[in-house]
């Protein structure tokens, strides 16, 4: 058994409210660097530059990268969706694509750049990524789960964009598989807060970085045989009481 150090939450160069310079080949080597064990590629509401940091990954041994995505509900609430794999990922992403506005200018889709793992610009993203889909987060759950993924509330402890902020609480027929606390917030703190919650869901926690210098500043451990998605789902699970 070891302790695998994960960051769920990281975002690209794809995401528009990322920095330029947060490439999937950059990304792998400073989570690598940060000993991370596991990293999640989150994009809002995308999984393009995810398989790009599969590859770039492979230059690691020790550093498994998964795909994943942060999908913004109608109710303009942040979810994110963690994968084994990237056909799964994209099966999610073309069902959030057709829920999507195209972009309405140049200047919005080039700040949504699809990069390959040479920090080469492979093209441009030309769904508007930072808008709310039309689908109720219910049924963002649902289809998490029907594709194999783990369905995390992002940063309940925020008022943008998280189900507590936009809700005021966390309904009892949505089935997240936990709960996100955004580096804001101390676990203690949270469990503090969020009381009510964590006797139902298990709280876990990663960067949400948008930039380079903010990958593992926070993060995840949890104790496994490895780094694979079934000895995570494993962990998440039994922490949590549903």
């Amino acid at each position: 058994m070891e302790l695998i150090k994960v960051d769920i939450h990281i975002h690209t160069c794809l995401s528009p409210c990322a920095e330029i310079s947060i490439s999937p080949k950059r990304i792998v080597k400073i989570a690598h660097i940060k000993g991370l064990k596991m990293i999640f590629i989150t994009d809002h509401n995308t999984a393009e530059n995810a398989e790009a940091a599969m590859r770039a990954s492979k230059e690691y041994d020790d550093l498994r990268v998964y795909p994943g995505m942060e999908i913004t509900s109608r109710e303009e609430a942040h979810t994110l969706a963690l994968f084994e794999n990237i056909t799964d990922a994209l099966n999610i992403q073309n069902i959030i694509y057709s829920h999507l506005p195209d972009t309405e200018n140049e200047h919005e889709y080039k700040e949504q750049i699809i990069a390959n793992e040479f920090n080469e610009v492979e093209g441009y993203c030309r769904k508007s990524l930072f808008s709310a889909t039309d689908i109720r987060i219910n049924d963002i759950v649902d289809l998490i789960h029907e594709n194999h993924g783990l369905a995390i509330a992002s940063h309940i402890d925020r008022e943008g964009f998280s189900i507590v902020g936009q809700l005021g609480f966390i309904p009892e027929d949505i089935n997240f598989d936990a709960l996100e606390i955004s580096p804001n917030t101390s676990m203690e703190n949270a469990r503090i807060r969020f009381r009510d919650y964590s006797i139902k869901y298990n709280f876990i926690t990663g960067s949400d970085s948008h930039f380079l210098e903010s990958i593992g500043k926070v993060y995840t451990e949890f104790t496994a045989e490895n780094n694979s998605f079934e000895d995570f789902c494993t962990y998440v699970r039994k922490s949590t009481h549903h």
